[in-house]
């Protein structure tokens, strides 16, 4: 499980993180919010890259560059 830590724009996360695909396949689904957390399940298996990823895209769009989130393995 990746846990996307943000307080604004929540629904924007979840469609960015929902679009990323690896090798073709889009590996990320969105299963709950809990306060600042957005949870997804994830089918890959090494999280520590997983979590490289998820980092990694959502800095690269506009809204990333301005938001203050984290992301974290479960």
């Amino acid at each position: 499980m990746i846990i996307v830590n943000c307080a604004l724009r929540q629904d924007d996360i979840i469609a960015i993180v929902e679009n990323l695909e690896v090798e073709n396949e889009k590996v990320f689904k969105f299963v709950k919010k809990q306060g600042l957390q957005i949870h997804f399940d994830c089918s890959l298996s090494d999280q520590n890259s997983v979590v490289a990823i998820v980092k990694k895209e959502i800095k690269a769009t506009e809204l990333g560059k301005a938001l203050f989130f984290s992301v974290a393995a479960k």
